[in-house]
């Protein structure tokens, strides 16, 4: 008497796991369409393919509010990647040499979600100048840039920061208002570390402004097109005057993505 296997369900078979695969990665393929279609009007122009102009046309705010409903916070991206990668590799380990197609679409929405932390890196709305170097006091890190670079997608600012001043060992202390939440941070350039939350600051803290025009000339708005758009640009995004250390060596400013995320940058002359 033969004993017969139970069938396959549907869902673990490889279509129906590469359904599933393709769900979860609906995310960070609106981000990738994001991208495209911000690029997209400057190929037309240069390789002059004007027929694809309706191409550039289709909205992607969109697809961008409906990536940030998971990517807006660190569990639902961390799950969303986790639970994308194992059913794309169980579709890969399940299909057979015949279902290649199946093999190539599994594999290009594998190398996409595990390529996104790097291609969609956060970056701050202004960069260091020549000659001068940049820190990034409120660097999120990883997986923490992947969320702040959706929320600046979509033009959320969580937070708002205020310079305080700088201590006597070159520490800069800042408030960040974040909704109803305000919070104490501390920042020490010399040391190349991260910000530390702190619970007060010293009584008596330098704050020496540093003048807008003096700031703008030690910073760049990064990709800029045109060119001559640059400086009117870079001078939108500086939110802030510059506060610079009691030694003279740093100066720390805010920057702004238009209508998006703000960050606490530190300046210095390179040596």
């Amino acid at each position: 008497m033969t004993t017969q296997s139970s069938p396959r369900p549907s869902f673990l078979s490889p279509k129906g796991l590469a359904v599933v695969a393709t769900l979860l990665a609906i995310p960070f393929l609106s981000f990738y369409w994001m991208a495209l279609s911000l690029f997209i009007p400057g190929v037309i122009s240069a390789a002059g393919l004007h027929w694809l102009t309706p191409l550039s046309a289709v909205p992607y705010m969109p697809f961008a509010f409906f990536a940030y409903t998971l990517f807006g916070h660190v569990p639902g991206y961390v799950l969303c990647t986790a639970a994308c990668v194992t059913i794309a590799l169980a579709g890969l380990k399940r299909c057979s040499r015949a279902s290649w197609r199946l093999r190539v679409w599994l594999l290009l929405i594998l190398c996409g979600v595990v390529a996104f932390p790097a291609l969609f890196h956060y970056h701050p709305a202004l960069v260091a100048g020549p000659g001068y170097g940049l820190q990034l006091a409120t660097d999120p890190g990883f997986p923490g840039g992947v969320i702040k670079a959706s929320q600046n997608f979509v033009e959320r600012t969580p937070c708002e920061y205020e310079l305080l001043g700088w201590s006597a060992d070159q520490s800069l202390y800042y408030r960040a208002h974040c909704a109803a939440e305000t919070r104490l941070w501390r920042y020490s350039p010399t040391r190349g570390g991260s910000q530390v939350q702190v619970s007060n600051n010293p009584a008596e803290l330098s704050s020496a402004a540093v003048g807008k025009n003096t700031v703008l000339d030690m910073v760049r708005a990064d990709g800029v097109r045109p060119a001559t758009a640059e400086a009117s640009l870079r001078s939108i995004l500086l939110h802030s005057q510059g506060v610079a250390s009691p030694d003279g060596r740093w100066v720390a400013v805010v920057t702004q993505h238009v209508y998006g995320t703000q960050d606490v940058v530190v300046l210095s002359r390179e040596r």
